[in-house]
């Protein structure tokens, strides 16, 4: 038995190819791929950025925000995962031991312990690895023993579901790292996909007040940000954002920026100078080659202000990311602008990283059945 995948070989080109499926271990998993979503570093990853920095090697399965049915279960799998065939969950990208002194710490998603030729989760592996059926641009996954996996609330439909990683993205870079409370004023730089989740996390947390930037090519995102709760907008290309961000705070700055812009290095200098008097600063956006900044430390030493990189999400703020899906009380189906066919994922990709001219993108899914 075989599963098609999209694969790619190269920066800048997928191809279609089918790989074979192994057989079930009483460890393992079969995972039917209903839909796939896109992020901006699946943008990056196919520019590649990643192979730049020797973070992944072609070829690849892309697809780290994989949503799915179990069809089959090995017996220790069952056990240990707490699932059964049929159940639709959603998979934690990260493979991680357990036992080192980062998982055991909480950090089990900085973990690689798991021996990869490129970044040990899901959609970076590379085909030489193991069976190789590692990604999300397919029919089908073949779940990895260290596998962390959550199962989908009845009620969220699959469209919604997709959105699994974005929301939790928002839960833990804006509100759980920084330690948002209520009334903070808080800064997110950048308005696509996580940028608007962190605006749902940050209006649940019960931020004071948030202020969200974009371009002028982003205005319906920046409406919809807007919509979601956000109480400020800026245009970056068509306003000073530091001098609009001091006039809105009354000259305090914010407690809390969080920067998920894509490509651009830029945002963080903007980020210190608005950083209020002991603020958080979180870096979640990936830059891509684009990495290279003068800042002034002294600013941040004054200010004593914490900088902090995120790399990914974490078992709470999945589950947070579900809850807030499950019950939908932000009508987040306003997000998900567009779904693809399998065989269509540059096409998608091109689409979320606004290479096609017209197309208005936020969240956007791959489908192995067809759109």
């Amino acid at each position: 038995m075989k599963s098609k995948a999209m694969i790619q070989v190269d920066d800048r080109r997928i191809e279609a190819d089918e790989v074979e499926i192994p057989r079930l271990g009483p460890e393992n998993a079969l995972l039917r791929v209903e839909a796939c979503g896109l992020c901006g570093s699946d943008v990056e990853q196919y520019r590649g950025a990643f192979t730049a920095k020797g973070l992944v090697q072609y070829p690849l399965i892309p697809g780290h925000e994989p949503v799915g049915i179990i069809e089959e279960l090995g017996a220790e799998a069952a056990r240990a995962w707490g699932v059964k065939e049929g159940d639709r969950v959603a998979l934690e990208p990260h493979l991680s031991c357990g036992l080192c002194h980062l998982c055991l710490a909480g950090s089990y998603h900085l973990c690689k312990a798991v021996r990869s030729e490129g970044l040990p989760a899901y959609g970076y592996m590379p085909l030489t690895f193991g069976h190789g059926l590692w990604g999300g641009y397919g029919e089908y996954i073949h779940l990895h023993p260290r596998t962390i996996m959550h199962v989908i609330p009845d009620g969220i439909p699959l469209e919604m579901a997709t959105m699994y990683q974005a929301l939790a993205a928002g839960v833990r870079w804006a509100v759980h790292v920084p330690e948002t409370a209520m009334g903070d004023t808080v800064l997110i730089l950048g308005c696509g996909q996580r940028g608007l989740g962190s605006v749902i996390a940050c209006r649940e947390a019960g931020a004071g007040t948030i202020i969200v930037t974009g371009l002028a090519k982003d205005r319906h995102k920046l409406a919809l940000a807007e919509a979601l709760g956000a109480d400020h907008t800026i245009v970056v290309d068509r306003e000073d954002t530091v001098a609009r961000v001091m006039a809105l705070t009354n000259g305090e700055g914010a407690d809390v920026i969080v920067d998920v812009v894509p490509a651009a290095a830029h945002p963080i200098v903007h980020a210190i100078e608005v950083a209020r008097l002991g603020a958080t600063i979180v870096i979640g956006g990936v830059k891509g080659r684009d990495t290279t900044v003068e800042i002034d430390t002294d600013k941040i030493l004054y200010k004593e202000l914490v900088v902090k990189g995120v790399y990914s999400q974490g078992r709470e703020a999945y589950e947070e990311s579900l809850r807030i899906l499950s019950e939908n009380r932000y009508d987040l189906g306003r997000l998900k602008t567009h779904r693809f066919a399998l065989d269509d994922a540059e096409q998608a990709i091109l689409t979320l990283g606004g290479e096609v001219e017209g197309e208005e993108a936020i969240c956007v899914s791959l489908h192995p059945g067809g759109p």
